[in-house]
């Protein structure tokens, strides 16, 4: 079972920077944990409309895994710089008064 290019076949024709799409798998026994890195702007199309399109992938991977007798976990990766400057840390939020 080739759970990358199953996932670059499907998602190449829906990103607006296919050469920037790249999959990430690894491997703990018979746990596949599949990181799909692609451009910030490409993420919201891989998520889909209220999360269609990953739920999908996610299913099929997870079938097409028990299939093989493994346990597959698909995530969209996402950079520490770029979670930190979508939601800042505490210390820098603002306070809301109940």
């Amino acid at each position: 079972m080739n759970l990358e290019a199953f996932l670059l076949d499907v998602l190449t024709p829906v990103l607006e920077h296919p050469d920037a799409l790249r999959i990430e798998v690894k491997e703990d026994g018979r746990k596949r944990d599949v990181f799909i890195h692609a451009e910030p702007k490409d993420r919201g199309r891989i998520i889909g409309k209220s999360g269609r399109m990953i739920s999908s992938l996610r299913t099929i991977c997870q079938a097409a895994g028990e299939k093989s007798g493994l346990r597959v976990n698909v995530e969209i990766f996402e950079e520490e710089n770029e979670r930190r400057a979508h939601r800042p840390d505490r210390a820098e939020r603002p306070r809301q008064d109940v």
